[in-house]
C-alpha cells in the first residue's frame, strides 16, 4: 500500500469519526429533549387525570381545576382548589402513574391555596400510615387546598447517563476499531517492505554464486587450462565455495518456510555439545582463515537431547553473524559451555560492531535486518536470529544478548539437558 493511499484513509477515517460523534451529540441531545418531553407528557396527564377524578368524588365543579404547573425538573403542582385528602388523592395517583407507566418513586405534597406552602408531605404509594388530619391541626375534608408530587430519586443526569454511556460505548468502539485497522495496515505494510527486501535480497543472493560457479565452469571446460594446474585448482575452489555459499542461502530458504508451518517436530538425541560445536565450525575454519581471524571453545564436556540438525543451524547463525558484522583485523569467537544444574549454556562472544539496545529489542523479528555502520556488502535475509530464537524456544530454552557498540557482541543459550 502506497503512503499516500495510507494517509489518505487516515485523513478520512479522522474525519468519519468527528463527524460521527457530531452526529451522535445531536441525536443524544434531541433524544434526551424528546424523552424528557415524554415524561412530562406523562407526569401532566397522570396528574390531571387524578385532579378531575378528585373534582368528580367531590362533585366539585370541573372548571376550577387550573392548569399543571412545572416547578423544577422533579416536582409538580395541580392546583384543584379542593377538598384534598392524602388517602384519596395517593389512591388516584397509584391508579394514573401505573395507567401512565410511571413507576419512579414519588412524595405527595398538599400545598395552602393563599400561601403556596407545603403543610403536608409524604412518600406515596408506602407501607407506613398516614399522619392523621389532627397531628397537622387541619381538616382535610372542609378546607381547600392544592397537591402536587415530587420525584426525589429523578436525577436529570442518572435519568440520561445510559444514553450518554450507549453512545461513549458506540464512538469509542468505533474508534477503536479504526485504530485497530490504522495499526494492522502499518504493521502489515512494513512486514509487506521487509518481504520485498527478503525477496530482492533472496535473488542477489542466488544469482551472485550461480553466476560465478557457471563463469567458473566455462573456465575449467577450455582444454588449455589442462595445462595450468594452479589455475584450474583456483577455480574448482571457488566452484567449491559458492556451491556451499548456495546451499547456505538454500538452507536459509528452508527455514523461512519452517516458520510458516511453526508445528514442525523436532527430534532429540543424546550428543555431546562439544562434538556438535567443532562439527558446527569445521566449514568455517577456511573462511575464517581467510579473514584472518580465529576462534576458540572452552568449557565443559557435557551430554544433552537436542535436536542436532536444527541446533546445529541455530549455532551457525550465530556463527554467521559473528564474521559478518566483525570488524578491521578479522573476527575473533571465542564459544563457552556452561555446566548448569539442570540445564547447559553455549555463550558465543564476538568482537564485532556490537548493537544499541533499541537494536536488540528487534533482531529477533522475522525480515529484521541491524544497521551495519561502515561495513558495506554484508548480505542476509533477516531471517537467521529469528529461526535461533524460534529452535531455542522449542528446546524450551532462552537466549540472552548482551552488546556494546563498537565492542562486539554475546549471544547466550540456556537450554534444558533433558526434554520432556
Amino acid at each position: 500500500m502506497k503512503k499516500g493511499t495510507l494517509n489518505l484513509i487516515i485523513i478520512t477515517g479522522i474525519f468519519s469519526i468527528l463527524l460521527l460523534f457530531i452526529v451522535q451529540f445531536f441525536w443524544a441531545k434531541n433524544l434526551i429533549k424528546i424523552e424528557n418531553q415524554h415524561f412530562n407528557y406523562k407526569v401532566k396527564t397522570g396528574l390531571l387525570n387524578a385532579g378531575y377524578k378528585l373534582k368528580l368524588i367531590h362533585h366539585s365543579k370541573i372548571d376550577k381545576i387550573h392548569l399543571v404547573k412545572q416547578l423544577n425538573n422533579n416536582s409538580y403542582v395541580v392546583e384543584v382548589q379542593d377538598i384534598v385528602n392524602p388517602t384519596t388523592i395517593d389512591s388516584l395517583l397509584q391508579i394514573e402513574f401505573l395507567a401512565q407507566e410511571l413507576y419512579y418513586p414519588y412524595k405527595i405534597a398538599i400545598y395552602d391555596c393563599f400561601t403556596d406552602s407545603v403543610i403536608y408531605s409524604h412518600s406515596g404509594s408506602s407501607n407506613e400510615n398516614y399522619v392523621s388530619a389532627e397531628d397537622y391541626g387541619v381538616n382535610w375534608d372542609i378546607n381547600s387546598y392544592n397537591f402536587g408530587v415530587i420525584f426525589p430519586e429523578l436525577n436529570p443526569l442518572k435519568k440520561h447517563l445510559n444514553i450518554g454511556v450507549a453512545s461513549g460505548i458506540v464512538i469509542f468502539g468505533i474508534i477503536g476499531f479504526f485504530i485497530y485497522v490504522i495499526i494492522t495496515i502499518m504493521r502489515q505494510k512494513k512486514i509487506d517492505e521487509m518481504k520485498t527486501n527478503f525477496i530482492n535480497n533472496m535473488t542477489h543472493e542466488l544469482k551472485t554464486p550461480i553466476s560465478t560457479i557457471s563463469l567458473s565452469s566455462s573456465v575449467i571446460n577450455n582444454i588449455d587450462i589442462i595445462d595450468q594446474p594452479e589455475r584450474l585448482q583456483h577455480y574448482a575452489k571457488i566452484i567449491n565455495q559458492e556451491n556451499e555459499r548456495l546451499k547456505t542461502q538454500v538452507e536459509r530458504v528452508l527455514q523461512l518456510a519452517l516458520f510458516e508451518e511453526k508445528n514442525f517436530g523436532l527430534n532429540f538425541q543424546t550428543v555431546s555439545i562439544s562434538d556438535l560445536l567443532k562439527k558446527v565450525l569445521i566449514p568455517y575454519e577456511l573462511l575464517l582463515e581467510d579473514k584472518k581471524g580465529s576462534y576458540t571453545i572452552e568449557g565443559d564436556t557435557l551430554f544433552a537431547e537436542v535436536d542436532e540438525h536444527h541446533f546445529c543451524n541455530a549455532i551457525s547463525n550465530l556463527i554467521d553473524n559473528a564474521i559478518k558484522y566483525c570488524q578491521e583485523g578479522g573476527p575473533n569467537i571465542k564459544i563457552r559451555i556452561k555446566n548448569l544444574e539442570k540445564t547447559f549454556s553455549i555463550e558465543v562472544v564476538d568482537n564485532g560492531i556490537g548493537m544499541e539496545k533499541e537494536e536488540i529489542k528487534n533482531i529477533f523479528k522475522k525480515f529484521y535486518r541491524a544497521p551495519t555502520g561502515n561495513i558495506h556488502n554484508v548480505k542476509g535475509f533477516g531471517i537467521g536470529l529469528s529461526y535461533v530464537d524460534q529452535i531455542v524456544k522449542m528446546h524450551s530454552g532462552s537466549i540472552r544478548v548482551s552488546s556494546k557498540k563498537n565492542k562486539g557482541t554475546t549471544f547466550e543459550l540456556i537450554v534444558p539437558k533433558k526434554q520432556n
